[in-house]
């Protein structure tokens, strides 16, 4: 166990930088980007005055580095400005969008836990066997997809090959269940809508088992090691000699 807490606490720790390294990268893209959000959501028509009235409206008009601080600040207190596309308060959007990323994440936590507990259950049992390399193996080359190429194989396969899968969205738009938590898989069984719940499981495997996969990779190598670790211990010894396992 001290491998994965030594793994939980460095990824904690990491967490702050990266994510002041990942505000900071957004930030200039999105400055160093073509076309003017003020035009974007005024028009083209525009005219000049009140396309200035809004850059100083929206601060767009100040030195780069206190646009970043109004930025950085604005994040802190959960303001993430507005939508040039919709309008809407930008953090509106992602909680509206967040029930989707909820029910894939547990889907895909629920696909990489399985394969990387019982792959590395069984590579640690099978110390040093072409059972335990394979997994290891597994684990290395799992862990090293890029998701992105990787779900346009898996749907070039399974969906415009095969034909057996839907390629994209949550679920047929005719077979929407009502909105209850905003969770598709949960708001069918809730209503009782079976079609629904067989249509938004459908189009959850794909993007489960893409990121499930990908994730699988670091389970296994913690659980093998970690099984590792427990198995070498004096009392697991002392069992194996008294006959047990």
């Amino acid at each position: 166990m001290a491998g994965l807490r030594a793994f939980i606490i460095s990824r904690i720790l990491l967490t702050i930088p990266m994510i002041f390294i990942l505000l900071t990268v957004v930030f200039y893209v999105l400055r160093m980007m073509p076309g003017d959000p003020v035009i974007a959501m005024l028009g083209e028509k525009a005219s000049p005055k009140l396309i200035e009235e809004m850059r100083a409206k929206l601060g767009l008009n100040r030195p780069l580095i206190y646009q970043y601080i109004d930025y950085v600040i604005g994040i802190l207190k959960g303001d993430f400005g507005k939508s040039t596309w919709t309008q809407r308060p930008v953090l509106q959007e992602i909680l509206d969008r967040f029930p989707a990323t909820l029910e894939l994440a547990i889907f895909a936590t629920l696909i990489s836990l399985g394969i990387g507990v019982l792959g590395g259950a069984l590579a640690a049992y099978r110390e040093n066997t072409v059972i335990d390399l394979l997994f290891r193996i597994i684990g290395i080359v799992s862990y090293s997809l890029f998701i992105p190429w990787f779900g346009m194989i898996l749907q070039m396969v399974f969906s415009v090959k095969l034909g057996l899968l839907p390629l994209s969205s949550r679920i047929d738009p005719l077979l929407r269940p009502r909105r209850i938590t905003g969770l598709y898989v949960i708001d069918s069984i809730i209503t009782g809508d079976l079609k629904a719940l067989e249509s938004a499981l459908a189009h959850l495997i794909l993007p489960s088992v893409t990121l499930g996969i990908v994730l699988s990779g670091i389970y296994i190598r913690l659980t093998r090691n970690n099984m590792i670790e427990i198995l070498r211990q004096d009392f697991i010894r002392a069992a194996r000699a008294r006959g047990v396992g």
